[in-house]
């Protein structure tokens, strides 16, 4: 007989006798997990249309389900039918053992024109002094075949020779400076599209940009490029995760469980998403990448 009632038994009472059980409030719940009290209630009661959307119905029942001692994953499984279904979806329980994407991991080669133009200063330098040691050595042979007055003609050449050697090795320093900075004022720059807290642009980033994501509490979270997600999952306390978007990423969706307690940087510089410290834990930002 109780073989049967268990089994009638819904996903929202079955985790409403759980907490219940551990004497815990849906206030005490809402503390640990930080998921909303509204959100909380919501599961329980099986309303899973009032959560953010069904990517979110998931991740929170499976960390409601361990937060009061139930396996989150045979959970999701046993109730799967009760669920909304999300393919892409997949619950990330140690953020250490996601590997990265083949796309982000690969390295692009330099492309063998860049390299000639690291090398162009150099090659041209060298040339010109080559080209003053033979013309120097040609003089020398004529030195010793001509008269005095024509040796000293020869040896003003070479002088004449020497100043633009000199000029063409300073012109040539002063272009590759000026090359350097023009290069180093390219900063990298994240601004806010108008007046919006949820839609950034990114220009002068990397051919690949470096995103790291740290949150100081346990908090989910979504990284979708191009439309395709890219990683997703749930960061313990002082937690972290690294990841590279591919080089081809011109629209970046970050979604956030507990936005207030992350943080997110982009080639090493922070990327501040919530200026105006909204207070909201559940948050959505659009980056566009130019």
């Amino acid at each position: 007989m109780s073989e049967n009632n268990e089994e009638t038994t819904t996903i929202g009472a079955r985790l409403k006798a759980a907490r219940t059980a551990k004497g815990l409030t849906i206030d005490d719940l809402q503390q640990i997990t930080k998921i909303q009290k509204r959100y909380l209630i919501a599961i329980e009661d099986e309303q899973f249309d009032k959560l953010p959307g069904d990517f979110y119905v998931r991740a929170f029942v499976k960390q409601y389900a361990e937060t009061v001692d139930l396996d989150g994953n045979a959970l999701l499984e046993e109730y799967r039918d009760q669920l909304p279904s999300v393919h892409t979806e997949t619950i990330v329980e140690n953020v250490d053992e996601v590997q990265p994407t083949r796309v982000a991991s690969r390295e692009q080669p330099a492309s063998p024109a860049s390299r000639v133009r690291n090398y162009l200063p150099t090659i041209i330098v060298t040339a010109i002094v080559v080209l003053i040691l033979l013309f120097i050595w040609f003089m020398a042979v004529r030195t010793h075949a001509g008269s005095s007055s024509s040796t000293s003609a020869d040896s003003s050449s070479v002088q004449v020779s020497s100043s633009k050697k000199q000029s063409s090795s300073s012109k040539a320093s002063s272009s590759a400076k000026s090359s350097s900075k023009a290069f180093s004022a390219k900063e990298q720059t994240i601004k806010a599209n108008g007046s919006s807290d949820t839609a950034y642009t990114l220009t002068n980033g990397a051919d690949k940009n470096k995103v790291v994501i740290k949150s100081t509490k346990a908090a989910w979270t979504s990284v979708t490029t191009n439309g395709t997600q890219t990683w997703q999952g749930t960061l313990k306390a002082d937690g972290s995760h690294t990841l590279t978007l591919p080089s081809n990423a011109t629209t970046v969706k970050f979604q956030f469980g507990n936005a207030t307690a992350t943080t997110v940087t982009i080639n090493g510089k922070a990327f501040n998403f919530n200026p105006k410290n909204s207070t909201s834990q559940v948050r959505t930002i659009t980056l566009t990448i130019k």
